[in-house]
């Protein structure tokens, strides 16, 4: 992984303390008292049921004391001191402490919702993006390398068939098989080791839904040695692929999360270290690609979600 030097950490795995830099927040108890640590304690403590997590964690409220979190639409960020923006850019200072520099980035707004994420999958951290195969190609891209090997459900959302079968091939030098995956063994028999870096299916497959044995498929994934990556998108708090012994959970947010048909966005929920390397300056697949999600999208979403159990 690059050094984290370099991108900032942004889901810390130790404690942090808030932005607390008097040139650039006020001594504002009030504020600090609204505020904790960046990572669900969804994530942070033991973890039961979605329903029950989304409950506990963080809730954001708006700028001026309102119950529901602010729209923050900005691109850039204000940063009154040149000590100060050093700190930031050497990632002495990041989101975890309520530091932005730009939302391509990280934005407060779809940090929120990430948050709520995280707490529905059951992860660290999460990142969400501007569409269900942003986030997919996103996580597979900071996964997999030129002349490395993916296997992969027959029965997978056609535009990541699409993705595997033709895109990858031709740009990346990234190939795939397709197995049934219901037949553990034909799983197991693809894996090549040092080769093969994600075993990647659908929990409930779109959309044929074929339902995918998670914990069986992660002790041979593991066994392998290889990531195990589940879209969750038809079965959100039906099935928790973590608990299950996935290691990355992806969504397209557009379908059963969204519930309305009026929005397109995604997912990637997983450790911290993999969301930090994501949004890695020099490597990071979503900081280098940009699949950045509207905040006003973010807003709508995070009103929606508590209501999802």
């Amino acid at each position: 992984m690059a050094d984290t030097k370099s991108q900032g950490l942004v889901f810390p795995t130790t404690n942090s303390k808030k932005r607390a830099e008097h040139d650039d927040m006020d001594n504002d108890d009030y504020v600090a008292a609204k505020k904790s640590m960046l990572l669900s304690s969804a994530a942070a403590a033991a973890w039961e049921d979605p329903a029950a997590a989304l409950a506990s964690a963080r809730h954001e409220f708006g700028e001026h004391g309102g119950v529901n979190m602010s729209i923050e639409a900005s691109a850039t960020f204000t940063v009154m001191e040149p000590e100060t923006l050093r700190k930031m850019f050497s990632g002495e200072l990041g989101a975890d402490r309520d530091f932005f520099i730009y939302s391509r980035h990280f934005n407060p707004t779809v940090l929120n919702l990430s948050r709520q994420m995280a707490a529905l999958e059951g992860t660290e951290a999460a990142y969400c993006t501007s569409s269900g195969m942003s986030a997919i190609s996103s996580v597979l891209l900071q996964l997999v390398s030129s002349g490395e090997h993916i296997v992969a459900a027959r029965t997978v959302y056609g535009g990541t068939h699409a993705l595997m079968s033709h895109f990858f091939p031709r740009a990346c030098n990234i190939t795939t098989t397709f197995v049934d995956i219901s037949d553990l063994d034909m799983v197991r028999n693809a894996i090549e080791v040092g080769k093969t870096k994600v075993l990647y299916f659908e929990g409930m497959s779109n959309p044929t839904l074929t339902v995918a044995n998670i914990p069986e498929l992660s002790r041979i994934g593991h066994e392998k040695g290889v990531t195990v990556v589940v879209d969750n998108t038809f079965s959100p708090m039906v099935l928790s692929p973590v608990k299950l012994g996935a290691d990355v959970v992806v969504h397209s947010i557009s379908k059963f999360i969204s519930g309305g048909a009026d929005i397109i966005a995604g997912v990637v929920c997983g450790p911290a270290s993999l969301v930090n390397s994501m949004m890695d300056l020099h490597q990071g697949s979503l900081m280098i690609l940009g699949p950045t999600m509207n905040p006003k999208v973010a807003f709508e979403l995070a009103e929606r979600i508590p209501h999802l159990g």
